[in-house]
């Protein structure tokens, strides 16, 4: 028993200790500074990125008590009934939107009902061509106001992990689904409103993407701020100057061939696949709901994240150019 638990509290001790991949990063920058007795480098803290919530739709037309005890015949009824309860009052903006799609379907079905009395056909309509209309400012509301979905703009503590995992797979299929839902809503009276469902709940307690955005945005971060202290240095001055020994410029060079080319440029490619991963997902959704209301964050992202890279890789390839060393 007792090797039991010391081996439970090996465990966590170990997996309580093991870094996160950005933390590399810090490695890298304290190895470069000691070559000049200096202290390693940070980051400062990230902003929060712009995000604003959009207000529910407002509805102008309503079924009237009245009208309603005339569609006994109609599925409609029951879903109207439903809605109007307590029950439907308190519901989520998510089953919301299913209500305004379900409701899209119904309606259509008593409107071409030949027992539905004409005055009421026409409120149905008027109701009908209204949420129509409000279908994707619905579906807006629902991305701006569901914490599964919102999460993406805020930040977390837990960085994105290296090897595939269940999240990373159930966020992809979840974004695949939201897609799906998405474009099929141009032909509202086929499309599922459990497909938001079943998204909502592969992103529920899943921080996948939200760890992805804040990773993408912390490497970026060191990027510059590496990038920034390294043109401070005077390559002919300090690090290899002409006619004396090259010793910080070889250290330098072992640093970030072990540090940069060996583990943070692969992870960086790592950061960029999976973004490219969800871009054409985010960009739909900006497509749809419109760049000021739902912004795409990745596409930015990944632009960033290159070049920043690249700023970085450049300024290594001028040191080779003037100390003189092979990589």
């Amino acid at each position: 028993m007792k090797c039991k638990l010391l081996f439970i509290a090996l465990s966590t001790v170990l997996l309580g200790c093991t870094p996160a991949p950005s933390d590399t990063n810090k490695t890298y920058t304290e190895r470069l500074a000691k070559v000049f007795n200096s202290d390693g480098l940070s980051i400062e803290a990230l902003s929060m990125l712009p995000y604003s919530a959009f207000d529910k739709p407002k509805s102008s037309y309503t079924i009237s008590v009245i009208d309603l005890a005339k569609l006994g015949h109609c599925r409609v009824s029951t879903h109207i009934a439903n809605h109007n309860n307590q029950l439907g009052k308190l519901a989520k903006p998510s089953e919301q939107f299913k209500y305004t799609l379900n409701f899209i379907r119904h309606a259509q079905a008593c409107i071409d009902d030949e027992r539905t009395p004409q005055d009421v056909q026409q409120a149905l309509e008027l109701a009908r061509q209204e949420k129509l209309a409000q279908l994707y400012p619905m579906l807006t509301y629902v991305f701006t106001h569901e914490k599964e979905l919102n999460q993406f703009f805020t930040l977390t503590f837990s960085e994105i992990k290296r090897e595939t995992s269940k999240g990373e797979i159930q966020a992809l299929e979840a974004l695949n689904t939201l897609t799906s839902l998405i474009k099929g809503l141009d032909e509202p009276n086929k499309a599922n409103g459990d497909m938001l469902t079943a998204a909502l709940e592969k992103l529920n307690n899943n921080s996948y993407v939200q760890s992805l955005i804040t990773s993408t945005r912390v490497q970026i971060a060191w990027n510059h701020t590496t990038t920034a202290w390294l043109n401070t240095l005077e390559l002919e001055h300090r690090v290899c100057p002409v006619g004396k020994n090259k010793k910080r410029a070889k250290i330098l060079n072992n640093v970030f061939q072990k540090f940069y080319i060996q583990d943070i440029q692969a992870y960086q490619s790592q950061l960029a696949k999976r973004l490219h991963d969800i871009e054409p997902h985010f960009q739909t959704f900006t497509d749809k709901f419109g760049h000021n209301t739902y912004p795409n964050l990745v596409t930015p992202l990944i632009t960033e994240l290159k070049q920043s890279a690249k700023s970085h890789v450049y300024w290594w390839q001028n040191f080779y150019k003037v100390c003189k060393v092979s990589p």
